[in-house]
């Protein structure tokens, strides 16, 4: 009798349970260690954001955009990698912690209190790495110029175009973390992050976590755009998009397809 191997990878309704398995655990986290892992997971992100930036900036680049823009969206999931393998908690992975209350996992308040905590911490993590890439001075002219560049672009958006932008990046981005509960090695966890990140990267979406670090970074690096801007402009409706998109499409579909 031929011994059975392994499944490669979980079934999709697998991939439910363990979600909400996952949920489980992270709302009942210490409020220190959720606050910790999320400051992690935002420098993370932002190391992620600053390669790219880094890359798709150069001199060489700008002269063909999308080629800088696709090497570029290689080294942006970099910091989701980071998180998913080593740990960290990320907002916009987070707002998958829906599904478990969707399936009366734990309480509303619990899932509320986690993503406010995340948040906090994200944003934390992202200003720390903004002013160290500040203080660190590694940033080239023309890395610079970019940064301020894509901060203009950003925070010169309407309400709806930022949270329609950041309602289908946290569609591809929840849907990364979501696949990466089916991957049983490190290395194909690795490719089903990468791919879905490179995708909302060249396509120009809004990633809340990723702009709190390179619109403080631009800021500092002297951007002409106010604090309100900032706000007003990117960071609340992208916000707002993200939970659309990772905390009610994402989970909401695959809950009434699995677990109704």
């Amino acid at each position: 009798m031929k011994n059975e191997q392994p499944p490669m990878m979980l079934a999709p309704k697998e991939i439910t349970e363990e979600v909400c398995k996952s949920g489980e655990s992270k709302v009942s986290k210490p409020f220190w260690k959720v606050l910790l892992s999320a400051m992690l997971a935002g420098f993370f992100i932002g190391l992620g954001y600053y390669g790219y930036l880094v890359l798709a900036g150069n001199s060489v680049m700008t002269t063909v955009p999308f080629f800088g823009k696709f090497l570029g969206g290689l080294l942006f999931p970099i910091g989701l990698v980071l998180i998913v393998i080593a740990g960290g908690d990320l907002f916009t992975g987070n707002c998958l912690l829906t599904m478990g209350w969707m399936s009366k996992r734990y309480s509303f308040s619990k899932v509320l209190a986690n993503l406010g905590l995340v948040y906090l911490g994200n944003l934390l993590g992202a200003l720390a790495l903004a002013g160290l890439m500040s203080l660190s001075q590694t940033a080239s002219e023309t890395t610079r110029e970019y940064v301020l560049e894509v901060a203009a672009g950003k925070t010169d958006l309407s309400f709806l175009e930022a949270m329609a932008r950041g309602i289908l990046c946290n569609i591809l981005v929840s849907l990364a973390v979501y696949m990466s509960f089916a991957a049983k090695s490190v290395g194909s966890k690795v490719v089903v992050l990468m791919l879905p990140i490179l995708l909302f990267v060249i396509s120009g979406y809004e990633h809340s976590v990723a702009n709190m670090f390179v619109l403080p970074f631009a800021k500092i690096l002297g951007g002409e755009f106010t604090i309100w801007e900032m706000l007003l402009n990117n960071l609340l409706p992208v916000t707002i998009g993200n939970i659309i998109g990772g905390g009610v499409i994402v989970p909401g579909a695959y809950y009434l397809i699995f677990k109704r």
